[in-house]
């Protein structure tokens, strides 16, 4: 029989064995998510999205000074259902961004405050048929609402991110899949408004090729240089914009479907493999801005 002494040796050692057990399967299960946290974390900075969208909205300040009569009636239609749309095509991107930081917060960031986010999850938004929005994608933003609102406040663990994702990857995908079809429309618009503006100026400065009217030729055709690096860059943005949707939609689906695998190593180099691209995205859209 053992004495008390004994006794309380073997218990101390089995709780220290334990503590060391509870202590590596914390570590393991951190560096298992360090990779979907910077995947989460780079998605969550891609604004590429309402960036495009504020230009979308603006069309008509842009086309106002080159466009009359007609045009120019059918140019303020459309801006005033561009103005009305503009709200609820922006909650798209919060809902997903907001999704995103979530996710990044479960998975061990804590550099995000969500608290304020929780004020776009409150009200819906409603279908555009002409912009490609339609009834899926408003059922896909309410889901993934009730989804970040249900995970936004959780523990830091990786039962949530599993059950987060698993919750969350169908109506995310839908979602993403709406706002490429909006990056697609957008860029629609743009094409538009260029082969409107540029062709105004292709006009008018044939009548300007004249001794006395260098000096306008000269301002319109500088004028014209400037509105073609515009639209560049812009198709710059909306390509670089596109790749990183389609690359949330890999990195998520692929979070999901090695859901319960994410600490193998063919994993977590996909996942980190497509971080770092988000962030060159990132980057390329900056640079596309000048």
């Amino acid at each position: 029989m053992q004495s008390a002494p004994e006794c309380l040796i073997r218990v101390m050692k089995s709780i220290k064995y334990a503590i060391l057990i509870t202590l590596l399967i914390t570590i393991v299960g951190c560096v298992n998510l360090k990779e979907v946290r910077d995947f989460a974390g780079e998605s969550a900075k891609l604004s590429a999205y309402t960036e495009l969208t504020t230009r979308f909205r603006d069309t008509y300040q842009r086309e106002q000074p080159y466009v009359s009569g007609a045009a120019e009636t059918l140019a303020k239609d459309n801006d005033k259902r561009r103005q009305d749309a503009y709200p609820d095509l922006l909650k798209i991107h919060k809902t997903v961004s907001l999704y995103m930081q979530t996710l990044a917060t479960l998975a061990g960031d804590e550099t995000f405050d969500l608290s304020k986010g929780m004020d776009d999850l409150a009200s819906g938004i409603k279908t555009y048929p002409n912009l490609g929005i339609d009834e899926k994608h408003v059922d896909a933003f309410s889901s993934i609402s009730k989804v970040v609102a249900k995970w936004i406040t959780s523990a830091y663990q990786e039962r949530a991110v599993r059950e987060m994702v698993m919750d969350g990857d169908p109506h995310l995908q839908t979602l993403l899949d709406g706002m490429l079809s909006l990056v697609s429309y957008y860029k629609k618009t743009n094409d538009n408004e260029r082969k409107s503006i540029v062709g105004f100026f292709d006009i008018e400065i044939q009548y300007t090729n004249t001794p006395k009217d260098k000096l306008l030729s000269t301002l319109a055709k500088a004028h014209l240089q400037s509105k073609n690096r515009e639209y560049q860059l812009a198709d710059a943005r909306y390509a670089e914009a596109e790749k990183g949707i389609m690359s949330i939609k890999d990195g998520h689906k692929k979070i999901a479907e090695n859901i319960d695998n994410l600490s193998s190593l063919e994993v977590k180099t996909v996942i980190e493999r497509i971080a770092k691209d988000i962030k060159t995205i990132r980057d390329n859209i900056e640079a596309a801005r000048s």
